[in-house]
């Protein structure tokens, strides 16, 4: 299991990972979540699934809290 802290580049995988499955879901391309998963596997420092889900949830806590809005589009 990797300890701590997630590194910089850990976040700039996850985000741009969010990020593409959130272009997807909005031009309505049929995308799954559980093969955006396993391909961060192998780029990340031993996270877990659940780890990897559980960082996205925050990104969208993180939108939602910047931009209420951003809420009514998901």
């Amino acid at each position: 299991m990797a300890p701590g802290n997630w590194s910089d580049h850990e976040n700039d995988l996850v985000v741009a990972d969010y990020f593409a499955m959130l272009a997807d879901e909005l031009a309505g391309r049929p995308y799954s979540k559980a093969e955006h998963r396993r391909a961060l596997l192998s780029l990340l420092d031993g996270r877990s699934e659940g780890s990897i889900v559980f960082k996205h949830q925050n990104i969208s806590a993180g939108l939602k809290a910047l931009d209420p809005l951003f809420a009514c589009q998901r």
